[in-house]
């Protein structure tokens, strides 16, 4: 399997990840038996469902921007056979100072397993970790450390948001989630 296919893989399942982490975090209507006696309920539902199917697409694109970018740092020491660097890591225009160098660890972290699995001979995402790390305690001390980082710049990120209501529950619920899902991923390629 060449290194494109290999980049698509773990695209693949991180896309995954953040919609599992999307649907999680956005509230997906519910059916009611009144649908049925009154219609008009019904294409509330309708419209509720496609606001929460288009809110979890956007948190997707977003939620993977970062991996995204991760992804092209580790392809590229990759193609050239080196490690993955801090220095492919540019700062961004979007964030503000605080978050600067939070984003930077985090995204070496993410880069440097994303590298380990790029390095690593398989046909799909679980032969790739299997490969890459051997054991389930080996992929969970790669995946703590990337989850630590990921904390991290969300710990710098909580006061830049005290003004957005709810930020704070949100960001719970991404920490919680994004560690209870790698921790299941690990789990089920390590039984």
């Amino acid at each position: 399997m060449d290194l494109k296919e290999k980049r698509d893989i773990i695209l693949t399942q991180e896309l995954a990840f953040a919609n599992e982490i999307g649907t999680a975090l956005f509230e997906k209507p519910k059916v009611s038996v009144w649908m049925i006696f009154i219609p008009i309920l019904f294409l509330y539902f309708i419209f509720r469902m496609q606001k929460f199917r288009n809110d979890r697409m956007k948190f997707s694109t977003e939620f993977m921007a970062a991996r995204r970018e991760a992804m092209a740092l580790a392809y590229d020491a990759s193609a050239a056979k080196g490690p993955a660097g801090n220095e492919g890591v540019k700062r961004s225009a979007k964030l503000p100072e605080p978050l600067q160098e939070p984003y930077g660890l985090w995204i070496k972290a993410l880069s440097s397993l994303y590298l380990d699995l790029l390095s690593a001979d398989g046909n799909d995402f679980d032969a790739l970790v299997r490969r890459a790390y051997r054991t389930r305690a080996e992929y969970l001390d790669t995946l703590d450390r990337v989850n630590q980082l990921e904390k991290a710049f969300y710990a710098a990120l909580k006061p830049l948001m005290s003004e957005v209501e709810g930020s704070e529950a949100i960001i719970a619920s991404l920490e919680s989630e994004s560690w209870r899902l790698r921790r299941a991923t690990a789990d089920r390629i390590f039984r």
